[in-house]
């Protein structure tokens, strides 16, 4: 799982940032300064008090139960003393997977895993049996690493709230309720039977409130870092060193107008002098749109405005060279095909140049590279979480 930035907006970060400033490790200070790591990708953005061990791995491959197996009616145990608030069960339906891993003794299910991996498994139709099995078991693997990694997180999250501000713990689920129920009012939109909506809940509302509370920590701390981490001659430094990400193209906005061979214009000679007398005849080249009656092409399907706008985009193509040699209002001359003329104007010209780095291009940089700190720092904090995490996998999804 990358860095999310949703807000679930219940008063979290503030306790995180203020109240519970004197718990926050020195790295996620607001004066803080990471700037140098961050142009040295190369670097740890810092050490973390437990260490730079590398997270929990799975050392044997998971092999998913084959679907029969899911959905068994099963009650699972939690082990005891697991020292950490454990994830929180749905308060109405009955749960009826199996038990997939233990995460500090809250369990992850087979159908979460399932919930996860499912919009990729269509994906892995092409391949070759023994292709597809290998795509799956990855698949699966990597669906559930990203539902320990929320877990993990969810975990410190109740935990810390559990100690600070026990009544945050209600508003969150609150929230959790209400878009929850936002969700099964699209499922009855979808036409999703009620006892299916029924079936889903106790999942539904565990991995909601998972995913919703652990997003929220995870920006809680990471924020203070986006805040003051970037500096103006990081984004100097980025322009300078990718000016190519930074270039418009030539383009060009036009209008078409298709004339054919007809009864009254038996000829392509006829239908070209009827062309040049209609743009003879106008006043103004913002006129030009008045033709539009006589247009007989696809263009009307776009009202009026010809196919393409870059450099081998342009049809027909043999407008393309004309096009790009006009100005912007410009009319072109009558072209003549064997099946009729094309009458053509240039509504909007834009020319191949390196964007100057201003304030629109500064602020585009800064999304990026912001974007690239917090997905380090989410994977940076999850692992130094999994190093204090017991995490038990039940192989075979007993």
């Amino acid at each position: 799982m990358g860095w999310n930035t949703r807000w679930i907006g219940v008063g979290m970060s503030a306790w995180l940032l203020t109240g519970c400033a004197s718990d926050m490790p020195e790295w996620a200070r607001s004066d803080r300064s990471l700037s140098a790591d961050l142009i040295s990708p190369g670097k740890a953005v810092v050490r973390s008090q437990v260490g730079d061990s590398p997270p929990v791995t799975l050392k044997q491959p998971f092999i998913p139960p084959p679907p029969a197996g899911f959905g068994v009616k099963e009650t699972p145990t939690q082990p005891k003393d697991s020292g950490i608030l454990p994830t929180s069960m749905a308060n109405r339906g009955t749960v009826r997977v199996r038990v997939r891993a233990w995460v500090n003794g809250a369990p992850i299910f087979d159908d979460e895993v399932m919930q996860i991996a499912a919009p990729e498994l269509r994906r892995v139709s092409g391949f070759s049996e023994s292709q597809r099995a290998e795509k799956i078991t990855e698949l699966f693997n990597a669906a559930l690493d990203q539902i320990i990694d929320q877990e993990v997180m969810y975990q410190d999250a109740m935990k810390k709230l559990k100690k600070v501000s026990p009544h945050s713990i209600d508003k969150m689920r609150d929230y959790v309720d209400q878009e929850y129920d936002k969700r099964v009012q699209r499922l009855r939109e979808a036409k999703v039977p009620e006892d299916a909506i029924r079936e889903m809940e106790p999942t539904d509302r565990r991995m909601l409130e998972r995913s919703l509370i652990a997003t929220e920590y995870a920006r809680s701390r990471i924020k203070p870092v986006l805040e003051s981490i970037v500096s103006l001659s990081m984004i100097s430094d980025y322009y300078d060193t990718h000016k190519n990400e930074f270039q418009t193209v030539d383009k060009v906005v036009w209008q078409d107008i298709f004339i054919p061979i007809s009864p009254n214009l038996p000829t392509i000679e006829a239908a070209k002098r009827f062309g040049e007398e209609l743009i003879n005849g106008l006043r103004s080249r913002d006129d030009f749109t008045k033709l539009m009656v006589y247009d007989q092409g696809d263009s009307k399907l776009r009202g009026g405005e010809g196919l393409g706008q870059r450099r081998g985009e342009i049809r027909p193509q043999e407008l393309e060279a004309i096009l790009f040699d006009l100005k912007e209002g410009e009319i072109g001359p009558v072209v003549a095909f064997s099946t009729g003329v094309h009458l053509i104007r240039v509504t909007k010209r834009e020319y191949a140049k390196q964007l100057l780095l201003d304030d629109q291009v500064s602020k585009t940089i800064r999304k990026k590279l912001e974007e690239q700190l917090a997905n380090r720092e989410y994977r940076r904090i999850v692992r130094e979480l999994r190093t204090r995490t017991m995490i038990v996998l039940e192989r075979d999804g007993q």
